[in-house]
């Protein structure tokens, strides 16, 4: 299966696309790993962070935008039971990730928890 097969894409409002990519390949012996791998960029914006000093140092550290990269997936499943696992996928997505795309704070928490995560990693080194 071509893993860069768009099978989905939802408008999350301000310029954000959630693609949804099906990933499915052959696993073992009649069996494949069904996978959906969830992306969506999001651009920095100045008015998420405290100041300009802080947004100029979010943008060296992550570049003028982030992605928000998840997978879902089942393992081992027959060639008979693709469609199905697929199905139960997209709905997990569309039941537990897109209400948590879908809100309002979500650019700026995700931006701000990525920078932070940068910052603690940088602060190691």
């Amino acid at each position: 299966m071509d893993s860069e097969q768009v099978i989905k894409e939802y408008d999350l409002g301000g310029g954000i696309i959630a693609r949804l990519r099906d990933g499915t390949r052959h696993y073992f012996g009649g069996y494949y790993h069904v996978r959906i791998e969830v992306s969506a960029d999001i651009t920095l914006s100045a008015s998420f962070f405290a100041d300009a000093d802080e947004y100029r140092a979010a943008l060296r550290l992550l570049g003028d935008r982030i992605r928000f990269h998840r997978v879902l997936e089942k393992m081992a499943v027959p060639e008979s039971g693709i469609k199905a696992a697929r199905q139960g996928l997209l709905e997990a997505f569309d039941s537990n990730v897109l209400p948590y795309l879908s809100r309002p704070d979500f650019p700026e928490r995700f931006m701000r928890s990525e920078y932070t995560k940068c910052m603690k990693s940088s602060a190691r080194r």
